[in-house]
């Protein structure tokens, strides 16, 4: 399932989870759908992905956080 949610460049959490990996790191390029970050809610594994080409400009999660709904996981450039 691939799942993204961009507002104002931040990619935010759109329920509740654990994060399960981050594929991406800061500074690095990106191409529109690569996954960025894996979200397991409700026993179900969520790709987030880059909804534009862009670069990653933050990251504020690491496995095993825990999320809730609207917490901004990554900010793009």
């Amino acid at each position: 399932m691939a799942i993204n949610r961009l507002d104002n460049k931040q990619l935010t959490a759109f329920i509740p989870g654990t994060i399960v990996d981050v594929k991406v790191k800061v500074g690095q390029q990106v191409k529109q759908g690569d996954i960025l970050v894996i979200l397991d809610a409700m026993k179900m594994h969520n790709r987030i992905l880059a909804p534009i080409d862009t670069t990653v400009k933050e990251i504020n999660v690491k496995p095993g956080d825990r999320v809730s709904k609207g917490f901004v996981m990554v900010v793009l450039d």
